[in-house]
């Protein structure tokens, strides 16, 4: 099982404030960012910190370096890198044909859910499961698993189908909204439940992807654990190289 850091990783939070801070026009396009010594110093990091975070902003075309000089801004990118498709099924249409809803109902977080939902052991959590099926069978089972005072008041708790986005539905009525996720991704042997419901035989490998999203500040909003036949499954991406 996945050791997961029950909080927000250090360059996540250098990256999410210098990017609202662009957003915002703190800095202006054009203009040349803090040195990494001096960011480093201002988020308490570590300078590698520093320059993950600062790659991330380059990739997504935030920002761009000239060498021998300061990193500088370049604006809000037209175009953000998209949702990957395992993820974007994870966190939308529970409401398809091929989709049977299995499980709504409040359980007490394990070490392992409590670890990533940053929650003591044994607390109430929420958690919703499903299968998805095409002709070749089952093709992914996905627990969400969501803190109580994110799930009260929404349909998360009802034993029901959301169509549409978990996480747009959330946002409305709580006014909760999801900003970026953190991404765990494993290949194992499934366990027998998950063996089970996907009709796979027990030594027959899974990708098993867990994705933590959060708000903007770093706060929780939920977990996804998704697990994927390996023979059922071909992931594809496409990115920048500049």
């Amino acid at each position: 099982m996945l050791n997961l850091e029950p909080r927000t990783p250090k360059y996540v939070r250098v990256l999410n404030t210098l990017r609202q801070r662009i957003e915002d026009g703190t800095y202006k396009p054009g203009a040349a960012l803090p040195s990494e010594n001096q960011l480093a110093g201002e988020f308490d990091v570590s300078r590698p910190t520093v320059l993950k975070a600062l790659a991330y902003l380059k990739q997504d075309g935030w920002i761009e370096s000239k060498q021998g000089k300061a990193n500088f801004v370049r604006g809000k990118p037209t175009a953000r890198r998209t949702v990957p498709p395992h993820a974007h099924g994870a966190l939308h249409l529970d409401e398809v044909a091929e989709t049977e809803l299995l499980a709504v109902a409040p359980v007490l977080a394990d070490r392992r859910v409590a670890s990533i939902l940053a929650v003591p052991e044994g607390t109430p959590v929420y958690q919703r499961k499903r299968r998805t099926t095409a002709d070749e069978g089952a093709v992914d089972l996905v627990t969400v698993w969501l803190p109580i005072e994110v799930a009260a008041g929404t349909d998360a708790t009802k034993p029901e189908p959301i169509a549409g986005s978990l996480l747009d539905h959330i946002a409305q009525r709580k006014s909760v909204r999801g900003d970026y996720a953190v991404e765990w991704t494993s290949a194992r042997r499934p366990t027998a439940d998950e063996a089970q419901l996907l009709d796979i035989a027990g030594d027959e490998p899974v990708l098993a992807v867990t994705i933590a999203v959060h708000t903007a500040s770093g706060d929780l909003v939920l977990a996804v654990d998704v697990v994927l036949p390996g023979n059922r499954h071909e992931i594809e991406d496409t990115y920048p190289l500049s």
